[in-house]
């Protein structure tokens, strides 16, 4: 694949093409970090990186590429990066109505029982890097950008269907599908996380018994509706404290915590360090 990031600068960058795609570049290698991923096509084009979800490890490195089908919480670490070779991947953005329109192109190699994760890697297969390279060119011309760049990403979205590591978004195609009800149910999550949280009452609103949500969604999230929106309050304390100047007190409070002691033990567990020495690195 040809190299989709500007050269120059040695620190870490990230290189926009536009709102959903864009190159990450880092320099240094990482301690594993809690960060919430989303439905996307990562590319690794340089360097190594280890993302650590429920009991399972990805080891991910050059030529590899990881397709994420729900938003979930996972541990992640660059392992592999140095100002001369830096860390870089190329990050796509998935459409999930793009995916769903896709029913009748893919309905034929939909299996009921296959390989499905939320989170699945493979070695980039030649037909998707192709696709990729003649979508990222594309981009660069405004006019083609504008006339060929739907196509294309369409093209893209068909060849990540067709993956082997596609098979959590297979699922997702048929719109009354187990995945797409959790799909429902997560948006849900994220929308209100702030708030309490009734498990049957998600369960009732996505059609699907109790019992068969809350093992659906561990099975897609790799944890439990409550677990996962507590990572989704301390992920985004975690960018309160470091990004924007919140104290511990008001960052809890913001994400939904009643008590500061209460989110200092949860927050302490999940970062390895206390929320004010999060702060205090970044004053």
């Amino acid at each position: 694949m040809r190299d989709v990031l500007p050269q120059g600068g040695g620190g870490n960058a990230l290189h926009y093409f536009s709102e959903d795609i864009f190159c990450i570049k880092e320099v240094d290698i990482s301690e594993l970090s809690a960060t919430m991923y989303e439905p996307a096509l990562c590319v690794i084009l340089q360097g190594a990186k280890q993302t650590n979800l429920d009991n399972r490890t990805l080891r991910l490195s050059a030529g590899d590429s990881v397709i994420i089908s729900h938003h979930v919480p996972v541990y992640a670490r660059i392992t592999q990066a140095s100002v001369e070779v830096p860390y870089l991947s190329l990050i796509i953005k998935i459409d999930l109505k793009i995916i769903r329109s896709l029913y009748f192109e893919i309905e034929q190699i939909i299996e009921k029982q296959e390989r499905a994760f939320s989170v699945d890697a493979e070695r980039t297969d030649s037909v998707l890097i192709n696709t990729i390279d003649r979508f990222m060119t594309t981009m660069e011309d405004p006019i083609e950008a504008e006339l060929i760049g739907p196509s294309l990403f369409r093209e893209l979205h068909l060849r990540v269907l067709r993956a082997p590591h596609g098979g959590m978004l297979r699922q997702m195609v048929p719109s009354n599908s187990a995945a797409n009800n959790i799909a429902r149910a997560i948006k849900h999550v994220r929308d209100n996380y702030r708030t309490g949280l009734l498990v049957s009452e998600m369960a009732r609103e996505v059609g699907m018994s109790e019992s068969s949500f809350y093992q659906k969604f561990r099975e897609i999230t790799g944890t439990t509706p409550h677990q996962y929106q507590k990572a989704l309050r301390l992920i985004e304390a975690h960018t309160l404290l470091s990004l924007d100047g919140y104290s511990v007190s008001a960052a809890a409070f913001a994400v939904g915590y009643e008590s500061a002691s209460h989110f200092s033990r949860d927050y302490s567990k999940k970062f390895g360090i206390p929320p004010k020495e999060t702060k205090a690195t970044t004053t």
